[in-house]
């Protein structure tokens, strides 16, 4: 049996070619090998190699399963973050909101004072006027 023959044999029984190829390496095709020959030669790749595949399969549906949950937290933290970042927006209009409303009542207040200074600046004592202007003036910011 030649190389080309074994590998076809490996393959119909379900082997991939490149599985067949590694464990056909350590048989001489020069001797020109029978079957059974061919088949003691894959079994001993058979048993280790399964293992070991099957070992790297494990581990890598490990890794694939831990890469996943990262993937659903990061998930989750972008979630919260949006919301968050939903919530923050909402308060930093409020607080607009207030901060006109604010102003609009200090201008309010500033308008009562600068109209109550006026008429206080009518009365004839100099003394309580230059007071009054200095107040006045210092509380104007």
């Amino acid at each position: 049996m030649n190389r080309t023959d074994a590998i076809r044999l490996l393959e119909q029984e379900g082997w991939t070619r490149a599985d067949a190829i590694r464990a056909l390496e350590g048989v001489d095709f020069n001797q020109s090998p029978d079957e059974l020959t061919i088949r003691r030669v894959v079994s001993l790749f058979a048993g280790p190699e399964l293992i070991k595949r099957q070992r790297l399969q494990a581990a890598q549906k490990g890794m694939v399963t831990k890469k996943t949950k990262e993937i659903e937290g990061k998930e989750q933290q972008v979630i919260m973050l949006a919301s968050e970042k939903q919530e923050l927006v909402e308060v930093n209009d409020q607080l607009k909101k207030d901060n006109k409303a604010l102003k609009n009542l200090i201008d309010q207040i500033k308008l009562k004072i600068a109209i109550d200074v006026k008429n206080l600046l009518r009365y004839e004592d100099s003394e309580i006027r230059r007071a009054l202007a200095k107040w006045f003036k210092s509380t104007q910011g």
